[in-house]
């Protein structure tokens, strides 16, 4: 996001008289200023000289134009740790900052814009990299840059080795990995072994214990998207065989699995953001990703505090949706499971399509589902025209007059209590990723409660005021109405979110549930609680982070404030919390007055219904289990209209043909729903003709 600029104070800049200064950088890579021997000062100026180098730092999007400096440092035959900064003394412009390993202009390992404030500038505008690798017998190059044409002025580059020890001790698992390949590249993944010391909940762990957590094969690689030119990577690794084949395995007491995400915090200064929302989520829903704060150290190199968190995937214990195989191509079995999430194109992701409602904005978007389960790769035309088909028939109906019907509406299609799950969590934490990045949907099979449903919860590290664009460190507003403060940017919110705060029967569940969660594991005194848990749980851990990463005093993009230690990150997380919650209980719409579905039973509920072959091509069959009498069963298209209608009174088991009745026979291609009502209560079936 583009930053405000003080025009004045750039133009003064420029006409400042620049100093002549020893050691100053080479005009380009050819004439890099060699750098001997570290640590180093290195002081000049940039006015006159050429703009040779340009890249975009994932902070604020600089403009490029700046005139620039290089230096060059050739790495002897060991590997080191070193810090780079343009913080201190002199530096009096808008700076910004690259690294170049091996080739200069090629493999970019560091880029910062913003991050800290020189002494002899007016704002945070300056540019420092923590804990930069170096690899033995390697030349980097730095380059001193500017934010954007009027950026140049007088600089004071500072590098210094950044060796901080790796922990003889910790209160948290120490992971320890060996990587063939280091830096550990952005895939493919590479070979390598794994050992975690876990001596259990409140046992210290020891340097010298047997890893009795974990010691074996894995494969591993760097994982993210904005993140990954933070100098903390993130990374994703599978257990495996000696064979290199994946290798199922309970790590940290967690169901066994072979995928899993190593989520370094780097903005996020709690170090716990994540870990906060997966448990929050946890009381929700049946799944969200289990984690476990870590110490993690790579090929001896001591990485700082890690979350060990589990992988969004199909299994019986993590997304718990049915198995699907590229065979699946009709009937009941090719209706699930999916898992389809709204993202940014990058990543790896490169299967979606699009829909057919653009976001509600001034400045409208359209919004790409991408397929997540089946993999991209592996999907098949049928199975990618199917789950396409479902969720457009459920923005449909969403869009459409009857949504708030619950027979006729989204309900027919979509899972309401999921939607207003999602909903909360999302507004409390006020994650300004929410609605459009790393949201994940699922459907399983038509037979198995196939209805969309929203979750699990994923990537919440912008969350809880760590954002400062879109208003996302405010405790007010609402996040579903970021394009309100934002309508322009990238990866639009759907129209749903509007949609359903205009119907009643979301706004009220939503209220029930609030005022339900706010009385347990929602109230104030249990999440503070769970703050303290973690801080008091990762002891001197935490400290060490930060003497390996020493941003506490420094802008992270996009932190909304800089507080400048631990403590006081915690506190305003905290604060923040406290102050979000009272908002939400005097702005959450929807009325308490019936709460009566947050207690009912499955027993109580209409039962599931069965249509066989679904899509069809022609005749189809109905069929559900009753177990209480005096059941309406109706049929009606996508706009309301009632083709057939019937009452039913007998408990057991009801089948009905379709080529039984005359006004379902010969239908016109298009969707068309089943639904069962007993009482007032109600449940739908798409039924899709071809």
């Amino acid at each position: 996001m583009k930053k405000a600029k003080n025009l004045l104070s750039t133009s003064i800049l420029c006409i400042c008289t620049y100093l002549v200064f020893a050691q100053a950088g080479g005009e380009d890579c050819a004439t890099a200023t060699v750098i001997s021997s570290l640590p180093f000062s290195g002081q000049g100026s940039t006015l006159g000289a050429n703009d040779d180098y340009f890249e975009s730092c994932p902070d604020v999007g600089n403009q490029g134009g700046a005139p620039d400096h290089v230096y060059r440092y050739d790495n002897g035959n060991a590997p080191l740790i070193i810090d780079v900064s343009l913080c201190e003394a002199v530096t009096n412009y808008d700076s910004q900052l690259y690294v170049y390993e091996g080739t200069c202009g090629g493999n970019l390992i560091g880029c910062q814009e913003d991050g800290c404030q020189s002494p002899a500038y007016t704002a945070q505008y300056n540019s420092s990299i923590t804990a930069i690798p170096l690899q033995p017998n390697t030349s980097y190059y730095f380059v001193i840059d500017g934010y954007d044409v009027g950026s140049l002025g007088n600089y004071q580059i500072d590098i210094t080795v950044n060796d901080i020890a790796a922990p003889d001790s910790s209160e948290i698992p120490l992971v320890y990995i060996n990587s063939t390949v280091y830096p550990i590249p952005d895939e493919p993944k590479v070979f390598g072994s794994m050992q975690i010391i876990d001596n259990g909940p409140g046992n210290m762990n020891h340097a010298t214990d047997p890893p009795f957590g974990y010691s074996g094969f894995i494969g591993i690689e760097q994982r993210g998207s904005s993140s990954t030119m933070f100098p903390k990577k993130g990374y994703g690794l599978e257990t495996r065989d000696e064979f290199g084949l994946n290798r199922n395995v309970s790590l940290f007491g967690m169901p066994t699995e072979n995928d899993w995400v190593l989520h370094g915090p780097y903005s996020d200064k709690t170090l716990m953001r994540n870990e906060l929302s997966y448990y929050l989520g946890r009381q929700l829903t049946e799944y969200a990703p289990r984690t476990q704060l870590c110490e993690l150290i790579i090929n001896g190199i001591y990485q700082g505090v890690y979350l060990f968190t589990e992988k969004i995937k199909r299994d019986d214990d993590r997304v718990d949706i049915d198995r699907m195989l590229q065979t699946d191509i009709i009937g009941d079995e090719l209706t699930g499971g999916y898992i389809i999430k709204i993202d940014k194109g990058s990543g790896g992701n490169n299967g979606f399509w699009t829909s057919q409602y653009q976001s509600v904005s001034t400045q409208p978007e359209p919004i790409n589902f991408y397929y997540h389960y089946p993999k991209p790769d592996s999907i098949v035309p049928a199975q990618q025209t199917y789950i396409a088909a479902y969720v457009d028939a459920f923005e449909d109906c969403l869009a459409g007059p009857n949504y708030q019907d619950p027979s006729l509406g989204y309900q027919a299609l979509a899972d309401i209590n999921s939607f207003v799950d999602y909903f909360l969590l999302t507004e409390l934490v006020k994650n300004v990723d929410g609605y459009r990045i790393s949201t994940f949907l699922t459907k399983n099979k038509d037979s198995n409660y196939g209805k969309l449903r929203m979750g699990p919860f994923w990537d919440y590290n912008l969350a809880f005021g760590n954002a400062d664009y879109c208003q996302g460190g405010s405790f007010t507003g609402w996040a579903y109405r970021i394009h309100d403060i934002c309508p322009g940017g990238q990866w639009h919110v759907p129209f749903w979110w509007e949609r359903l705060m205009s119907d009643p029967e979301f706004t009220n569940r939503a209220r029930c549930r609030w005022d339900e969660l706010r009385a347990g594991p929602y109230h104030t005194d249990s999440i503070l609680a769970h703050i303290d848990s973690n801080v008091a749980l990762m002891g001197e851990a935490k400290d060490r982070n930060f003497e390996r990463w020493d941003i506490l005093n420094d802008y992270v993009w996009p932190n909304n404030t800089v507080t400048g230690s631990y403590d006081q990150e915690i506190a305003y997380m905290k604060n923040w919390i406290i102050n979000r919650m009272v908002w939400l209980d005097n702005n959450l719409p929807g009325s308490n007055g019936d709460c009566s579905f947050l207690s009912l039973e499955e027993s109580e509920l209409p039962p599931e219904i069965n249509v066989f072959p679904n899509p069809t091509e022609g005749d189809f069959y109905v069929e559900f289990t009753s177990a209480t009498d005096n059941y309406l069963i109706s049929f009606t298209d996508i706009n309301g209209r009632l083709l057939w209608q019937e009452s039913r009174s007998n408990i057991g088991l009801h089948v009905i043909e379709s080529s039984q009745i005359s006004t379902l026979q010969n239908l016109e291609s298009g969707i068309y729903f089943v639904t069962l009502t007993s009482g007032s209560q109600s449940v739908s079936q798409k039924v899709v003709r071809k």
